[in-house]
C-alpha cells in the first residue's frame, strides 16, 4: 500500500497524519485511548513528555562539538539574532497583551511560534545549496530551537522568573545525547534516524489533546501567526546575511521555518504554570497550521533566492519536523 511513502509526500506528514488520526479518535471516541496502560501512556498526551525527552537525546547525538567553533563567525551571528529577536518580541507581546494575547491567539502560541526554528529543514536545504560551514550550524540550531527558550520567556513574563529546573530538565537529555555521540561515533550513526521514527508517536500524543472543532476554526489564526513569524524574523536575518555576511541569503531563509517541536511548548509550560492550561488546546491547533505552511514555503523561498532548481522537494526532506 506504500503508506509510508504517501505519508512522506505530505510536508510534515509523519507527524501530522498521526496527529489528525488521534484527534479524530479522541473527539469521536473519547474513551477509546483511555482503557489503560501501556496504550494510554503511549497514545495520549500522558506520553508526550517522555517522547520529547527521547527525541532530545536523539537530537543531541547528532550535535558535533568540533563543528561549533568554525561556524560561529557565520551561523552564530544569525542564530544569535534569531534568538534575541524572538526573545524580545515574545516578552513585548506578553507585556502588552498578557496571557490572553491578541486576535484570538494567546501569547502562548505567539511565543512558541516566533521563537521556533527547524534544524531538520535547515540541514536538508543546506545540503543542497550551502557549504560545510552552513551545515555545521545545524548543531547550534538544535540548541536554540529547544523548547526551553519559549518556556523560559513565558515563565519569566508570567511572573514566575526563570525556571532553572525546567531549563535543566530540557537541556540534560540533549547534553546526554551529545556526550554519547561524541564518545562513540557508532552511537551517532545508530541514532541518526531516531527522531524520524519517533515523529508518528509524538504526533499521536499531541493529536489526542486537540479539539477538532476549535482546530477547524483556527486556520486563519494559523495564517496570521505565520505572516507575523516571517515579518519578525526573515527581513532582518536576510539583511544581515546579505550585507554583513556577504551571502546570498540562503542560510537566513532556511532558519525561518517553524518546527513540529513547537507543538510541545504548550504542554511544557502548562507543567510549569497551570494558568496557561486554558490556552493549550487552541495553541496546538493554531501552531499545527504554521508548521504545515512553513514547511512548504521555506524551500520555495530558498529556491527563489538561490535560483537553484535542484533543491529538495519539501515532502522528501528527511526529518522535516525532527526538531
Amino acid at each position: 500500500m506504500d503508506l509510508l511513502k504517501r505519508t512522506e509526500k505530505i510536508p510534515g506528514g509523519l507527524m501530522l497524519i498521526p496527529m489528525l488520526l488521534a484527534a479524530i479518535i479522541s473527539n469521536f471516541f473519547p474513551n477509546a485511548l483511555l482503557i489503560g496502560n501501556p496504550l494510554t501512556a503511549l497514545f495520549t498526551s500522558k506520553g508526550t513528555m517522555c517522547i520529547v525527552g527521547i527525541m532530545l537525546v536523539f537530537a543531541g547525538t547528532q550535535a558535533e562539538v568540533s563543528n561549533l567553533l568554525p561556524m560561529l563567525k557565520r551561523g552564530g551571528v544569525l542564530d544569535a539574532v534569531k534568538l534575541l529577536v524572538g526573545t524580545a518580541v515574545g516578552l513585548l507581546i506578553m507585556y502588552i497583551f498578557g496571557k490572553k494575547g491578541i486576535l484570538g491567539i494567546s501569547s502562548l502560541a505567539w511565543v512558541a511560534c516566533i521563537t521556533s526554528c527547524n534544524p531538520g529543514v535547515y540541514l536538508a536545504l543546506m545540503n543542497s545549496c550551502g557549504d560545510s560551514i552552513d551545515q555545521a550550524n545545524f548543531s547550534l540550531l538544535n540548541i536554540i530551537g529547544l523548547p526551553f527558550v519559549p518556556v523560559c520567556i513565558l515563565g519569566f513574563a508570567g511572573g514566575n522568573g526563570f525556571d532553572y529546573k525546567s531549563i535543566a530538565a530540557t537541556l540534560i537529555p540533549f547534553l546526554v545525547g551529545m556526550l554519547l555521540g561524541c564518545l562513540d561515533k557508532n552511537i551517532r550513526t545508530f541514532a541518526e534516524n531516531g527522531n524520524r521514527t519517533m515523529l508518528p508517536f509524538l504526533g499521536f500524543c499531541l493529536g489526542s489533546s486537540i479539539n477538532l472543532k476549535l482546530a477547524l476554526t483556527s486556520w486563519w489564526q494559523g495564517i496570521i501567526l505565520f505572516i507575523v513569524y516571517m515579518a519578525v524574523n526573515w527581513p532582518l536575518l536576510l539583511l544581515i546575511d546579505k550585507k554583513l555576511l556577504k551571502q546570498r541569503g540562503h542560510s537566513s531563509t532556511a532558519i525561518c521555518c517553524v518546527a513540529g517541536l513547537a507543538l510541545t511548548v504548550p504542554s511544557l509550560i502548562c507543567d510549569v504554570d497551570s494558568s496557561y492550561k486554558a490556552y493549550v488546546s487552541s495553541s496546538i491547533a493554531q501552531l499545527s497550521f504554521v508548521v504545515i505552511i512553513s514547511a512548504i514555503v521555506t524551500p520555495f523561498l530558498i529556491n527563489r533566492i538561490t535560483a537553484t532548481k535542484n533543491l529538495p522537494d519539501p515532502s522528501k526532506i528527511k526529518g522535516i519536523e525532527e526538531t
